[in-house]
């Protein structure tokens, strides 16, 4: 959503100024370089491009608010990728980090959660249909997606064997944001004092 062009100021019509008009995500992407990362995951490139546009604009930490249930793997993994590949530090703060934006959020170099955060694993799961052959075909394929998507937790510092990570997903995992951490999807409950830091102290003003 758009501010207005102008605005009523003592009665008068004012503009509004070229950097206001913009929605809130815009301005704290650019003034902050903090991106907003929400919603199902899915194929559409958006937050996969905007990420390369910030590493192109400087190499300044990246700050990622995740609220998420999860969502394509492919499309996950292409972002996990970027975020891997570029620059830019990235620091992640979770709200609601479940299925694959668990990964996102354990591929930051900071991360934070929020004090009442939910993070939740499981193995990927989705819709076979074919034939026998068809069939057999996706099952050697989601093997891969739940093998792949073991060893990224591994890079991102889980503290657990890959049996026990396997194990452990058979069925939905939920934790507490402390049990995040204990497991090592995470490294810090965020705080005012932090966000604070995130912003600036003049705070966020449109």
């Amino acid at each position: 959503m758009l501010y207005p062009r102008t605005i009523k100021l003592n009665g008068k019509d004012t503009l509004v100024s070229n950097h206001q008009m913009v929605g809130y995500k815009e301005h704290m992407t650019q003034k902050h370089r903090i991106m907003f990362f929400t919603g199902f995951i899915t194929g559409g490139m958006e937050a996969h491009n905007l990420l390369l546009s910030l590493d192109a604009l400087s190499h300044d930490p990246i700050k990622l608010v995740v609220t998420s249930p999860g969502g394509d793997l492919d499309a996950t993994f292409l972002f996990y990728d970027t975020m891997k590949l570029i620059r830019s530090p990235i620091e992640t703060v979770g709200r609601y980090c479940a299925s694959a934006a668990a990964l996102i959020l354990a591929a930051g170099q900071k991360r934070y959660l929020f004090p009442r955060a939910k993070v939740m694993l499981h193995k990927p799961w989705g819709r076979l249909e074919g034939d026998s052959r068809d069939l057999e075909i996706q099952g050697q394929e989601m093997k891969k997606y739940e093998s792949g998507f073991i060893n990224a937790l591994l890079e991102c510092g889980v503290r657990k064997s890959y049996n026990e990570i396997l194990q452990d997903i058979d069925r939905s995992l939920w934790l507490e944001p402390k049990q995040a951490i204990e497991y090592g999807l995470a490294d810090e409950i965020m705080s005012r004092e932090i966000w604070q830091s995130w912003i600036g102290e003049e705070g966020v003003k449109i």
